[in-house]
């Protein structure tokens, strides 16, 4: 791929804007503050079926919204490094504007959809709910808060990737069958 369509993430720290590198620092932190929360709750649960104590329920429910919560907060993050799951079947044959057409429009769809489940999940966070999490006792409302921040954000950083990014990131040509080649058995 051409070096004018390469995506400035895949340059050094600073060709992106500072807010943008300044929000993928909270949301990889938020991620990796969930992982730490998901990986000790499992541990808790672990030692709680090993040792003669009574078990807490709201361990394993806790660790399991952690789970769903994580997938939610870092979509924002992989949208803007476009390090998300993709068919990059187009990118090995589109080239110039073809290939900056198919990035724009594919990043608006992604762009709508993350919208929408965004908006779908603010009628949720804001609309009365009297449920509350079985174990924990936490309002219904509130687990939803997550989702709808990552959302959000992803649908923020699919229309800057339509807009500010010249392209996606340069894809990797498949092998050809000289470097496939194995030596043979001496």
């Amino acid at each position: 791929m051409t070096d004018s369509l390469r995506n400035p993430g895949d340059g050094p720290p600073g060709s992106r804007p500072r807010v943008i590198r300044w929000l993928e620092a909270v949301e990889l932190a938020v991620g990796a503050l969930l992982l730490v929360m998901i990986f000790a709750l499992m541990l808790v649960q672990a030692l709680q079926r090993h040792l003669p104590v009574d078990s807490w329920v709201w361990v394993g429910e806790l660790a399991r919204y952690g789970l769903v919560w994580l997938g939610f907060a870092l979509t924002g993050y992989l949208m803007g490094r476009d390090e998300h799951i993709t068919l990059k079947l187009v990118d090995l044959v589109a080239r110039g504007w073809a290939m900056r057409s198919v990035w724009v429009l594919s990043n608006l769809v992604v762009a709508a959809a993350a919208a929408t489940f965004a908006y779908g999940a603010a009628e949720l966070v804001f609309g009365p709910s009297p449920q509350t999490t079985p174990a924990l006792g936490i309002p219904l409302t509130l687990t939803y808060v997550i989702p709808m921040a990552g959302l959000a954000l992803a649908a923020l950083r699919s229309l800057a990737n339509a807009v500010l990014m010249p392209g996606p990131p340069s894809s990797e040509l498949p092998p050809t069958a000289a470097e496939n080649s194995e030596e043979p058995n001496r």
